[in-house]
């Protein structure tokens, strides 16, 4: 018999809105970075040789990282292998959005909010 019995109600609703959440974080990343690689691979071409490359590359890194925090599809492979969806996917604080998300909501950390 089969001990695990689906992913409690509210943990799915949770995740749901996680995975929204991170997507339009994506989207909207995109939708910045286009034109500004844009800018980066004219803002290279047009400079000094010695240095070509140099700002479109560090943009690709910079998404690059942003990509690894995220981690917009990742966690699924092992959501559903407990009873608390993505957060079974992820240590507290492990350097995710996921894992500062369930640091936060453990009560582990207090969230960072902007100054005014």
């Amino acid at each position: 018999m089969n001990e695990y019995e689906g992913t409690p109600s509210g943990v799915l609703i949770r995740d749901f809105l996680i995975f929204q959440f991170k997507t339009v974080l994506d989207g909207m990343k995109d939708a910045i970075v286009i034109p500004i690689s844009f800018i980066a691979l004219i803002a290279d071409l047009m400079g000094s040789p010695s240095r070509r490359g140099r700002t479109f590359y560090a943009l690709l890194g910079a998404c690059e990282a942003f990509d690894r925090w995220l981690n917009l599809h990742a966690p699924a492979r092992n959501a559903t292998r407990g009873q608390d969806g993505l957060f079974d996917t992820s240590e507290p604080g492990d350097g995710t959005m996921v894992g500062e998300l369930e640091e936060i909501l453990r009560g582990e950390r207090a969230p960072v909010l902007p100054r005014a």
